[in-house]
């Protein structure tokens, strides 16, 4: 007899304690099937970030306990195992805590973009198969996440706008399967590592401080001015601005002539190193130069004014002396003369004999004046005036007197 008419054949009470009975056992069995998955390290890692990042509760992770984790939101699975975490647009306001979606390690892509965590970005290391990671609109603090590097399959990397400090690690440029990288409106320093991916196709750094030249690499040529603005301290021919070259790093040291003491009134003096500092000392010496040279040339002038206008105040001085000298000579051949007319109304000598004017004493003999040395001071109306010397030193005035002029004065 078949199972069908076995069940026919049993007594309707029977049947109906057989359908309860079976009910009873799958609702006590069910519960505690359903929370099977929660012991799972997936679910562990999911509640676990939800504890500390979630501080609303707008996940829901632990209300809906009863369905499987990979039903929860913003989860995707594949063969029970998360694969995607896309976690965007929810505010969440606490931390990214350490050790917890670190153990979701067959994860592909995974999103917290848009919310309001904080704090530094934990050790994702383990998560070695990740190929895009999008943690940007956040307030991350800290240096550059060092386990991202160790992403060798990542193909987008996205930490915009995050408060991230510190330099931007070279090897990124050896990650080769990167093709979208945005690292903007951080606040990295330093210089930018050569990126040369041929892969790359989105990149931006702009809104940081760094600074140095942008590499010129095949890879960086091919962005514009957008991806590199907001930065003051960088140049290059991209954003078209200059760069300033450096001094070499080994370079010696400048020859110092003068010896000072390393502190004046507390405070170390410090070479100009700067291009500036050096122009402007070129141009001080320069002026200061010129105004010596200025002031040089007006005392040569006014040297060479003044030593003339004294040559000519000599002159005249000169010139004044003889003047005089011919004044009072000429007065002293007056008055001689005025002598000699008083003279002639007493005694007149024949020619060729000596007078001695105003009764004075004969001094010396015609011989003694005859051989004397003679200088001819003047003429005048009765005759010449000499200067004689004699023998003995003696210096006299002679008047000889015109024999013929007297002769006519007196008739």
């Amino acid at each position: 007899m078949s199972m069908l008419n076995r069940r026919q054949q049993q007594p309707p009470l029977l049947q109906t304690f057989s359908i309860f009975f079976l009910l009873s056992c799958s609702l006590l069995v069910y519960p505690e099937a359903s929370k099977l998955h929660l012991a799972s390290p997936e679910a562990k890692a999911l509640l676990g970030f939800q504890s500390k990042a979630d501080l609303r509760n707008h996940l829901g992770f632990s209300q809906n306990a009863t369905l499987h984790f990979c039903e929860w939101k913003g989860v995707t699975c594949y063969q029970q195992t998360v694969v995607r975490l896309i976690i965007e647009d929810l505010h969440l306001g606490g931390i990214f805590a350490p050790d917890t979606l670190s153990h979701l390690d067959q994860l592909r892509v995974f999103s917290l973009q848009n919310n309001s965590l904080s704090g530094p970005i934990p050790d994702l290391s383990s998560l070695i198969n990740l190929k895009a990671l999008f943690l940007d609109h956040n307030f991350f603090t800290g240096s550059f996440p060092s386990s991202i590097l160790s992403f060798h399959r990542i193909r987008n990397l996205d930490l915009s706008y995050n408060n991230l400090t510190g330099s931007i690690p070279t090897s990124l440029a050896s990650l080769d399967r990167l093709y979208y990288l945005r690292l903007d409106w951080n606040r990295f320093n330093g210089t930018i590592p050569p990126f040369n991916q041929s892969s790359l196709e989105t990149f931006n750094i702009s809104g940081n401080n760094l600074t140095g030249a942008i590499p010129v690499t095949p890879t960086l040529l091919r962005f514009g001015f957008s991806s590199f603005s907001w930065n003051p301290g960088l140049c290059g021919e991209t954003i078209h601005k200059e760069c300033h070259p450096r001094p070499p790093l080994f370079a010696p040291p400048p020859t110092v002539t003068l010896v000072q003491s390393a502190q004046v009134h507390g405070m170390e003096l410090a070479e100009p190193s700067s291009k500036k500092h050096r122009r402007t000392a070129v141009i001080i010496g320069f002026s200061t130069g010129f105004f010596v040279l200025v002031g040089s040339l007006f005392c040569f002038v006014m040297a060479v004014r003044k030593q003339k206008d004294e040559k000519q105040s000599t002159a005249v001085i000169e010139c004044d002396d003889a003047a005089a000298a011919a004044a009072i000579q000429m007065e002293q051949e007056n008055e001689l003369e005025e002598k000699v007319r008083r003279v002639q109304g007493r005694q007149v000598g024949k020619s060729g004999s000596l007078a001695f004017c105003a009764g004075e004493a004969q001094l010396y003999t015609l011989d003694q004046l005859m051989r004397a040395s003679a200088e001819l001071l003047g003429r005048g109306t009765m005759g010449s005036t000499y200067k004689a010397v004699l023998d003995n030193r003696l210096i006299v005035t002679v008047k000889r007197l015109d024999y013929v002029k007297l002769a006519g004065t007196t008739n």
